[in-house]
């Protein structure tokens, strides 16, 4: 299943991710995030980071391998197919999901914003390094 992924690129969307989270919700975002996290009644404690952060990788090379996956299936081996994979994966899946979650859930616009936002920009990076970093030819 697996076959035909580069892992250099799956390592360096991984680790490229990681620090674009960072940078998005720690420095670009801080203020309006933890706004609305309040505003919907959670209370950031900071407890287990070590295991949020942990999860976080986990689910980052999840969504990594998916996309890896997934471009190889559908043969996208240009910069613009592998970006337009994943930015169609990012609005048919997760935009979609995390829309109904924040309806239902009765979260602020923000709130979906900042994150949606993030994950269409994570995925359209990790789609751009799939598209950069090929796999070797078998």
């Amino acid at each position: 299943m697996l076959k035909g992924i580069s892992w250099i690129a799956v390592v360096v969307a991984v680790l490229l991710l990681e620090v674009i989270g960072y940078l998005w919700y720690a420095v670009l975002f801080v203020k309006p995030w933890t706004d609305a996290l309040t505003a919907f009644g959670h209370t950031p404690t900071g407890a287990n980071v070590a295991v949020m952060q942990g999860l976080g990788i986990v689910n980052t090379l999840v969504l990594v391998l998916g996309l890896a996956w997934l471009t190889a299936r559908l043969q996208a081996r240009s910069l613009g197919a592998t970006v337009g994979v994943a930015l169609t994966a990012w609005l048919v899946f997760s935009f979609t999901t995390q829309s109904l979650e924040y309806l239902f859930m009765e979260m602020p616009a923000n709130f979906l914003a900042i994150n949606a936002g993030y994950q269409m920009v994570a995925y359209a990076l990790a789609g751009a390094v799939l598209g950069l970093i090929r796999p070797k030819a078998a």
